[in-house]
């Protein structure tokens, strides 16, 4: 496979970059480790996205992405590695355009210059699609008993319609053209949404081989994860808590996508233990850009529990693209990497030591936690050095050593 990977970008005429294996990026990185899920930072008064050379500085801040041509050109939001299938019916296609296949070229090259950790990752369409993703007589079209095309996902700038994604053929198609995005040289795995179907994912393992991440929005369900827990990488935990600011984080228009703190953090805990190496789970609750409690919480929990990613996003029922996000100086945190798995304090909360300081997570419903340290600590909430402090319940903390 390597050998037809170089053949094609040589054929385009690219100079061939070494770069590190997906398992050094995931393992060399430091934390906290953030991902981007489709979209990136919406902040335009301080970070521009105007240029492409802008973009690429704000992906580069993250540590992984997944990004699908369809839906976000669909949306009017740019790409980040900007891949487009060479077919009207992207469902169809066997390449990408040359183009665009020349550009993602540069932009990774860009990326991991930037960013050389990054890991980049494709999603496939394998749920629904919009009616230009197949022909209309196509047999990959899930269809009702008057031979009428399904409607899928509603929430998108046209109707999506579902695909037959139990038959045979189509899973065959979909397993290759995973193939064709990593024989491509500019993803390191695949992205499935919609809790992924297990023989699709086993397909697609088998296509792409050993090395190819895969990833599932699995949210934190770990019954559906036993099913195909073998063959993926991580999951991709997409996910709405009940707690007091649950429905705010829902745009106060409905309550979706909801789950238990503790669930969440039982789900973290096993996905770690299970899935393949190397694991890259990503954690990302939804919520209000200014509750900051709720992202400490989210970003504290992934740090103790997991080495995986994490993700502070807007909600979906947001009339704007979803997953768009702030950046949060608390992200900037230079934590190193972790020494030593988590310990349960006496209080009931978690506490994580890592190089250059220490991640305290208190969960929900715990109560109000008062810490004590050795020496003068740093937060990195309120930049207040002490050695005591405290914490709420569904939050967290990073302290940071104030001699380093």
């Amino acid at each position: 496979m390597k050998i037809k990977i170089l053949i094609l970008m040589l054929s385009f005429g690219y100079r061939v970059v070494a770069q590190k294996s997906i398992n050094n990026r995931v393992n060399d990185r430091t934390f906290p480790s953030v991902f981007q899920a489709w979209y990136g930072i919406d902040m335009p008064e301080k970070y521009p996205t105007k240029t492409l050379k802008q973009r690429l500085d704000l992906a580069a801040k993250h540590d992984l992405l997944w990004e699908e041509p369809l839906s976000q050109l669909g949306e009017k939001v740019d790409l980040i590695l900007g891949l487009v299938w060479d077919h009207e019916n992207h469902g169809l296609a066997t390449s990408f355009t040359k183009e665009s296949l020349e550009q993602a070229r540069k932009n990774k090259e860009y990326l991991l210059k930037k960013n050389p950790n990054m890991v980049l990752l494709f999603e496939i369409r394998w749920r629904d699609a919009p009616s230009t993703f197949l022909p209309e007589n196509s047999e990959w079209w899930k269809r009702n008993d008057k031979g009428e095309i399904v409607k899928g996902w509603l929430g998108g700038w046209v109707p999506f319609y579902l695909l037959n994604y139990d038959n045979e053929a189509f899973q065959d198609n979909v397993a290759r053209q995973a193939k064709v995005a990593l024989e491509s040289g500019i993803y390191d795995g695949i992205m499935l949404d919609w809790s992924g179907h297990e023989q699709i994912a086993r397909k697609i393992r088998k296509a792409i081989g050993p090395k190819g991440l895969i990833i599932v929005n699995l949210h934190d369900d770990i019954e559906d994860a036993k099913n195909f827990k073998d063959v993926i990488n991580g999951s991709f935990m997409e996910l709405n808590p009940r707690d007091e600011s649950s429905n705010t984080a829902n745009g106060g228009k409905e309550e979706r996508n909801l789950r238990s703190w503790d669930k969440i953090r039982d789900a973290l805990v096993w996905f770690e233990k299970e899935f393949q190496k190397p694991i890259v789970n990503c954690l990302e609750v939804w919520g209000d850009r200014k509750d900051l409690a709720r992202m400490r919480a989210t970003t504290t929990l992934g740090l103790t529990h997991s080495n995986g990613y994490v993700l502070f996003g807007d909600p979906n029922p947001l009339p704007t693209p979803d997953h768009y996000h702030d950046w949060y100086p608390f992200w900037d945190a230079e934590l190193g990497k972790p020494k030593r798995e988590m310990i349960k304090l006496d209080n009931g909360a978690v506490k994580r030591d890592f190089d250059k300081g220490i991640v305290v997570y208190n969960h929900y419903k715990n109560g109000k936690v008062f810490l004590k340290f050795k020496k003068p600590m740093k937060s990195a909430s309120t930049g207040k050095v002490s050695k005591s402090f405290s914490i709420d319940d569904r939050d967290g903390d990073i302290f940071l050593y104030a001699n380093k």
